[in-house]
């Protein structure tokens, strides 16, 4: 529950809707065209999947894909076409290019964006072990390595609200053997500060997970989800640790476990539930790690995103194809922090910029849906913020941001 008060901002505010349809029994299959949903929790999977939704194959490329990620400042999708070296580009439904060619020896795996909606890779390969920004083709090293040892294959990343980076050393698609001189001595998962990268890079997890792949926060930040591969990559297991108020994390045990194959990415949607690649597909579960549903596509995936205008598609990349599924859930992605600063006559709220899609509402009632409007006030950027300032005034005010 939120508290409230005059002038108080709900700092965290998704849009969606939760559609209910007919129940299912437990652990039924419903088929819809090449595609199987295999049912846990009838209750949640209603909430999540119209059964009947068009399961879309997008495009073929006889290569390794990985890493999805939606960029809505555009509507596009850019994914890694790792046997390639190259980013590709997919207007939806189908229209395919390329994004960026990569440099000699450079692999791209796990893609994310930042707050300001900047591009952050993971870059392996025989030249790679870094996390680089990429903008308009120009490529930056954000962190190349750790107490003076190189990464061993950067694999996957998130991003917080704080603008720490957070990512995993699985090991692979680098051709560097664990124990080469030169390299990290484990697969750790890293976090940086994108401001001042390597002065800031710090291994958060050096034990507990033999290899790491997958990562994402929790919707709200407090929990950190990993992907436990196993050194032979047999384990498919998700583990999760709290995130303490210093970006250290605490705990760490396991949250879930694919029933086949290994969890390689893995993102969750607005209300915490992680969606998983799988050995045969998609499996989902909740927040509390009990299985919701599977969506069978018979072959390991390897990773996935949610994008779309409202961020209710779901995207799936493996070898060698990319599909796309409407949910009825949005991606935690399209949940925007909001900041507030107070003085007895004014409010500055600020959010970072772009925040394409967005719009900052308000509303003198939380009860009330019919009640949010525009605030016609312009943002002002500064220092890659969105900056509003808003009078007070003697009755209680909301805001949020809110998708168009």
């Amino acid at each position: 529950m939120i508290p409230t008060f005059p002038g108080m901002v709900p700092l965290v505010f998704p849009r969606f809707h939760a559609l209910l349809l007919g129940a299912f029994l437990l652990g039924a299959v419903q088929i819809a065209g090449a595609v199987q949903f295999q049912i846990s929790d009838a209750a949640q999977f209603s909430e999540i999947i119209d059964t009947n939704a068009v399961f879309t194959t997008n495009t073929t490329i006889n290569s390794q894909i990985e890493g999805p990620v939606w960029i809505p400042n555009g509507q596009y999708l850019v994914f890694s076409d790792m046997g390639n070296n190259k980013l590709k580009k997919l207007v939806p439904p189908s229209a395919l290019s390329d994004f960026l060619v990569e440099p000699a020896g450079a692999k791209y795996n796990g893609n994310i964006l930042d707050a300001q909606e900047r591009l952050i890779s993971c870059e392996s390969g025989s030249s790679g072990f870094k996390v680089v920004m990429t903008t308009n083709s120009t490529i930056v090293p954000l962190v190349t390595g750790w107490n003076g040892l190189k990464f061993i294959s950067p694999n996957d990343v998130c991003v917080k609200s704080d603008g720490s980076i957070w990512f995993t050393d699985t090991g692979s698609d680098s051709g560097v053997s664990l124990g080469t001189s030169g390299y990290q001595p484990g697969y750790y998962v890293y976090r940086f500060y994108e401001t001042n990268g390597n002065a800031t890079v710090s291994p958060v997890i050096t034990n507990l997970i033999q290899r790491p792949n997958g990562i994402c926060f929790s919707p709200d930040e407090t929990k950190l989800y990993v992907a436990d591969d196993g050194i032979n990559w047999n384990k498919g297991t998700i583990m999760v640790f709290n995130v303490t108020s210093s970006n250290t994390v605490t705990g760490g045990r396991t949250n879930c476990t694919v029933s086949t194959g290994f969890s390689d990415g893995f993102r969750c949607d607005v209300n915490g539930r992680i969606w998983s690649t799988a050995g045969d597909g998609i499996e989902i579960f909740a927040a509390d790690g009990h299985l919701i549903g599977k969506i069978i596509v018979s072959y390991q995936l390897n990773n996935l995103c949610f994008g779309g205008p409202q961020y209710k598609t779901l995207y799936m990349v493996g070898e060698p194809y990319v599909f796309s599924l409407p949910v009825l859930v949005p991606g935690a992605v399209s949940l925007r922090k909001l900041a507030a600063i107070a003085t007895p006559t004014n409010l500055s709220l600020s959010w970072p910029a772009p925040s394409t899609g967005f719009q900052l509402q308000t509303s003198d009632s939380l009860g009330n849906p019919a009640a949010w409007t525009s605030v016609t006030n312009s943002p002002q950027v500064t220092n890659g913020l969105n900056q509003v300032g808003v009078s007070a005034t003697n009755t209680a005010n909301f805001f949020r941001l809110q998708l168009n």
